[in-house]
């Protein structure tokens, strides 16, 4: 190489390193969920749960929602349990995005004081996990992965996003050593994702029976989603 060849190559911007991809299927590349802006990835959730059945039924809007998701990305961006699927040929937009944390793991500060509009969906999610829970005392931080949010955009419905974030999202607890993987699903659609992707429900909250300050807060939610369940799926022997 020549002296002005070589002071060219010194001189040039380094690329960027290429994403680590998870998986590749059906024209979707799967990667992890620090591979891509978190303002991404806190677009889409919040876009898909202002039409979640909870968040629908309290009027919630998105703007507010994204600011209760971005307070959970720092922990769910690092903690290698989180994922996205993305177009084989337009990377740079969200297509489906999982949010996973350790079942174990308290809210980030601030989030009831913050949100109080959060505090019957966090009541309802609270009361399916405290039953999970006394089925299973022994669990302790590190034991049990929390598939917690899930979304994706209505460009790709039906495309089975939701149902191959799930098992990437396994397949990550598992290879950092959970021992079980549990998922809190609010609606007929993500519910019937977690059993295809082998998880049984062990916990639900009918939502007409629910009461928030006395109040049937969730009592008007349309069919399909009757119901919030709790599903676990043991990953490791």
């Amino acid at each position: 190489m020549t002296k002005s060849a070589l002071a060219r190559a010194r001189a040039a911007p380094l690329r960027a390193s290429a994403p680590r991809f998870l998986r590749e299927e059906a024209g979707f590349r799967y990667l992890p969920a620090s591979e891509v802006p978190r303002e991404r990835i806190v677009r889409l959730l919040s876009e898909c749960f202002a039409r979640e059945p909870m968040a629908a039924a309290l009027g919630i809007a998105a703007s507010d929602l994204a600011h209760l998701i971005d307070r959970f990305m720092p922990e769910c961006a690092a903690n290698g349990l989180s994922a996205v699927a993305v177009p084989e040929g337009a990377p740079e937009t969200v297509a489906a995005a999982f949010l996973s944390r350790d079942f174990k793991s308290p809210l980030p500060e601030g989030i009831i004081e913050d949100f109080p509009w959060f505090l019957p969906v966090a009541e309802a999610l609270m009361s399916v996990g405290e039953a999970y829970e006394a089925r299973h005392p022994e669990l302790a931080p590190g034991h049990a992965a929390d598939l917690w949010m899930v979304g994706t955009d209505a460009r790709f419905a039906r495309r089975g996003l939701a149902s191959r974030l799930f098992r990437v999202c396994t397949d990550l607890a598992r290879d950092r050593g959970f021992e079980r993987c549990v998922t809190e699903c609010t609606g007929h659609f993500s519910q019937t994702a977690a059993r295809r992707a082998g998880f049984e429900e062990v916990a639900r909250l009918a939502y007409g029976a629910f009461r928030f300050e006395g109040r049937p807060v969730f009592a008007d939610i349309p069919p399909p989603h009757t119901h919030l369940a709790f599903y676990d799926r043991k990953v490791c022997p």
